[in-house]
C-alpha cells in the first residue's frame, strides 16, 4: 500500500478572490504564487500553500465543536501579540486571544467567514 508523503495545499472558499488575495497578503504576510480565473495559490515561508476558491455558495472553512466555531487552518507565529494588535486595529473579528497553557492562541475570521487560528508556543 502506498502511503501519503506530505500535505500539498489547503483549500478554502472566499467571496471575492481579489479582495481575499489582498487581505491575506496585507494582513497575514502571504505571497501570491499563482492566480487563475476563480482560484489562487498563496504561500508563507514554510508549510503547505493556501488555495483560495472564489464561490457564490454559502460556505466556509469553519466547523463547530459543542456549538463553538473552530478553525480548519492553524498557523504559527513568533509574535502573536503584534499580530493581534494589527488585526484588532483593522477591525478583524477576533473570537479568542489568550494563553492556553501550551502557548498563546488567537482565533479570528477572514472577510469570507473562514475562521483561522494562530499559535505562539510557550518556551
Amino acid at each position: 500500500m502506498s502511503q501519503l508523503e506530505a500535505l500539498l495545499h489547503v483549500q478554502i472558499p472566499v467571496k471575492c478572490l481579489n479582495e481575499a488575495i489582498s487581505w491575506y497578503c496585507d494582513h497575514l504576510g502571504f505571497s501570491l504564487q499563482a492566480k487563475f480565473d476563480k482560484s489562487a495559490f498563496l504561500a508563507l515561508s514554510a508549510g503547505p500553500t493556501l488555495m483560495l476558491w472564489e464561490t457564490a455558495d454559502e460556505s466556509s472553512a469553519t466547523f463547530t465543536v459543542d456549538s463553538q466555531p473552530m478553525p480548519v487552518c492553524l498557523y504559527t507565529t513568533a509574535d502573536i501579540h503584534s499580530l493581534h494588535d494589527h488585526l484588532q486595529a483593522q477591525k478583524v473579528t477576533i473570537t479568542h486571544y489568550q494563553n492556553d497553557g501550551f502557548g498563546w492562541v488567537l482565533k479570528f475570521f477572514d472577510p469570507s467567514g473562514n475562521m483561522l487560528g494562530v499559535i505562539q508556543k510557550n518556551e
